[in-house]
């Protein structure tokens, strides 16, 4: 503002502006990475590794449920929820995703639709129940 958005003033300063966010995202990447090899976010870490092993399914369920929530043939949301809003959503489906997947996979080897993918590609159904999960009671 000083310079009154002279245009080499504005063009040098985005010249720098841009590295040093590149510089500022690799370090926090950085921390978050050193902090996940040192094992403090296993609770969390374990969580996602279950959402990414049910990546298909939890695609088509989060399709589902925002089709649900915004279409007319559901609730016809869209356009009347303010952007803070669509957070508690995009929280909630998360929420769903990150307690859903783990429960699945505690009792399956695959996602249903990942199983039913495998199913198609190789021309035979795998095994869909663990076996560990079938000897308890």
């Amino acid at each position: 503002m000083a310079h009154g958005f002279d245009v080499s003033v504005m063009v040098f300063t985005w010249i720098l502006y841009q590295p040093a966010r590149i510089a500022v995202c690799f370090a926090h990447l950085a921390v978050l990475l050193m902090i996940i090899k040192a094992g403090a976010l296993r609770w969390i870490t374990a969580r996602l590794a279950a959402v990414g092993r049910m990546a298909f399914s939890n695609y088509i369920l989060q399709s589902l449920i925002c089709s649900t929530l915004f279409t007319g043939y559901g609730f016809n949301l869209f356009g009347r929820l303010q952007r803070y809003e669509l957070y508690y959503v995009v929280g909630a489906i998360w929420v769903l995703m990150l307690v859903w997947s783990p429960l699945w996979l505690s009792r399956f080897r695959f996602g249903p639709l990942e199983w039913a993918w495998r199913s198609l590609t190789y021309w035979k159904r795998p095994p869909m129940r663990r076996l560990d999960a079938i000897c308890r009671p």
